[in-house]
């Protein structure tokens, strides 16, 4: 597999729901966008980027998602109609990298080409144009060294983790599974699916704080499982002794961070992703490109001192 593109500079970040359109078109183009959800942040700032891009290109872009993160049957519903609409190509975040894989032949078989961002498909039948997105088993890797790193190198540790089948899910507790198991000092004690959703990991973490009440650190495989563990590290009275990890750089997340109840996370310029996945996509269908295999997007571990008032600017938000 060859890797070519590097890209590492953040964009700003709208909130969207539904689906979003361009308003002037350049040789009548369009791509659908489908991603998992809408209700993360996460998406919102991806739509961004996509948007962004499309804007600079002048074509239609429709930025849909089903329901509800873990909602396969809703995304799949999705592709359906995308396809039907006749696209000249598609951009798709799959919840579940085989539950879609037909999805994708039928976007082949009409025609469509299909590119992965953030979260692949199985390898298998199904043809993708390339996949956009950070590499996640080594992004989430340098996160568990942090946190080893801040436990100074021995200590007990839980895991709240993505959807299981998951891709993105499975290579961030891959990556850090390396290295703890690396580290002799290093206990994980738990490791539970709460599937993205702030309530599970809140109660997820209550769980392991009463089961392994002596854990000296929660990572959240996303923000917003990790500001469960907050809630739950919070109301355990033990916010200044165990150290609560996330990933995705999220609003809320850059908040707790400035406000020292989280510890770190993970930038992984998602809106770059939508953005690169876009211009990607353009060009293969204006100019018949063939796309690297991956193009990757660079991250960065963020703590309190990193979220500046010029970073924050340069995302477009505002902290109350």
């Amino acid at each position: 597999m060859k890797i070519k593109s590097k890209l590492g500079l953040a964009i700003g970040a709208m909130a969207m729901a539904g689906s979003m359109t361009t308003a002037t078109f350049a040789e009548d183009i369009s791509m659908a966008f489908i991603v998992k959800d809408m209700n993360n942040p996460y998406y919102w700032r991806m739509g961004e980027g996509a948007k962004r891009a499309a804007d600079e290109l002048g074509i239609e872009l429709s930025y849909v998602s089903a329901e509800y993160n873990g909602d396969i049957e809703g995304q799949i519903a999705v592709v359906e109609t995308e396809i039907i609409k006749g696209h000249d190509a598609i951009v798709l975040v799959p919840m579940n990298g085989t539950a879609l894989i037909p999805k994708v032949m039928e976007a082949n078989a009409a025609g469509i080409p299909v590119i992965t961002a953030d979260t692949r498909v199985d390898d298998g039948p199904a043809k993708v144009e390339t996949f956009v997105g950070l590499d996640e088993q080594t992004s989430f890797a340098g996160m568990a060294q942090w946190v080893v790193d801040q436990l100074g190198g021995k200590g007990k540790v839980a895991i709240l983790e993505g959807f299981r089948g998951s891709s993105t899910a499975e290579l961030r507790l891959n990556g850090m599974m390396d290295v703890f198991n690396a580290n002799d000092g290093i206990e994980v004690v738990a490791s539970i699916a709460a599937d993205w959703d702030q309530e599970k990991g809140l109660k997820a973490s209550e769980d392991i704080l009463q089961t392994h009440p002596e854990v000296d650190a929660i990572v959240g495989s996303n923000d917003l499982m990790a500001l469960g563990a907050v809630q739950a590290v919070k109301g355990a009275g033990k916010l200044d002794d165990i150290i609560v990890v996330g990933d995705d750089a999220i609003p809320s997340a850059l908040a707790a961070l400035r406000a020292g109840e989280l510890n770190a996370t993970i930038d992984g310029n998602t809106d770059l992703v939508g953005y690169e996945a876009v211009m990607a996509a353009y060009r293969h269908v204006t100019k018949g490109e063939e796309l690297d295999d991956w193009i990757v997007v660079e991250s960065s571990i963020m703590v309190a001192e990193d979220v500046t008032d010029e970073y924050l600017a340069g995302r477009g938000i505002v902290l109350e």
